[in-house]
């Protein structure tokens, strides 16, 4: 039997704070990975804030730079404690601006994934991306294979589909979602783990963050939660700053897909042939 140890960060990153940031995500990932966990997730933008659209730029981080002075601290801990910790940041890469999922081993950055559906505003602040990559966690006695999604992607089932059809095993989405809008959350995140059989973690932030673009608050909802692939919610948190800390069986995965067999029944042929037929 494969079993891993995840655990999923929520606190409430500041607007342009990184300093301050770092020190409270390597605070709680210190604390998570002290717990056992070999798999820790951190928010969407945790090291800069959400609402820095006038210094995106500034912000952004070179995520081919494996030597980041940046994430530097985060290596370390993934050397000690040999883990693996994902985390959310802006990314600059020849000066185009992305919303990117990254993970990071004690080698460095490991592997990204781009954020391709933009939310809101986003669309003019980032770049899409274009690939659905899923990477291979290394451990002693096993590996996992691990997709990634960025937030408001949570409802594309699609996304979901195409890195499970890759063998994802974990989904995992660092987020900054919303309270005005959390039944999306709750409701799409419980989906995703049905229809594709497998664990999904979702690690939104908290707190709230002032909008010069909306020129008012955004209160995030927090709720960061760990689903296993029946949809059931195994942990989740309230509205303020903690870990949600859960080993994972692996071979609940195999199982569930042997007993609701979405994946083995999907039409592929079809799938392929009303997408081409789509106007785009």
């Amino acid at each position: 039997m494969s079993r891993v140890k995840l655990a999923s960060v929520q606190f409430s990153p500041a607007s342009f704070e990184r300093e301050a940031n770092m020190e409270k995500a390597v605070f709680w990932t210190k604390k998570a990975l002290e717990e056992g966990a070999r798999i820790v997730v951190l928010p969407e933008l945790f090291d800069s804030g959400y609402c820095v659209e006038d210094k995106d730029l500034e912000l952004g981080l070179d995520l081919n730079n494996s030597k980041s002075s940046t994430l530097a601290p985060l290596i370390e801990l993934s050397k000690i404690y040999n883990a693996y910790i994902i985390a959310n940041s802006i990314e600059k890469s020849k000066n185009k601006l992305y919303d990117t999922a990254y993970i990071l081993s004690k080698k460095g950055v490991l592997g990204k994934y781009r954020k391709i559906y933009l939310y809101d505003n986003e669309k003019k602040r980032f770049n899409k991306g274009k690939k659905y990559p899923v990477f291979e966690l290394k451990f002693e006695e096993f590996k996992v294979k691990v997709g990634l999604g960025i937030c408001y992607e949570i409802g594309f089932s699609e996304g979901a589909r195409f890195l499970t059809l890759q063998g994802a095993q974990i989904l995992i989405y660092p987020a900054a979602f919303g309270v005005a809008r959390s039944y999306v959350w709750d409701l799409a995140s419980r989906a995703r783990a049905l229809e594709s059989g497998c664990f999904v973690v979702v690690a939104n932030r908290c707190g709230r963050e002032f909008s010069k673009v909306k020129d008012s608050y955004i209160e995030f909802a927090g709720r960061t939660k760990i689903i296993n692939p029946k949809g059931e919610i195994i942990q989740e948190l309230g509205e303020y700053e903690g870990i949600s800390c859960v080993e994972l069986e692996l071979d609940d995965v195999k199982a569930q897909r042997e007993n609701l067999t979405y994946l083995k029944d999907l039409n592929l042929k079809l799938c392929r042939k009303m997408y081409k037929s789509l106007k785009a």
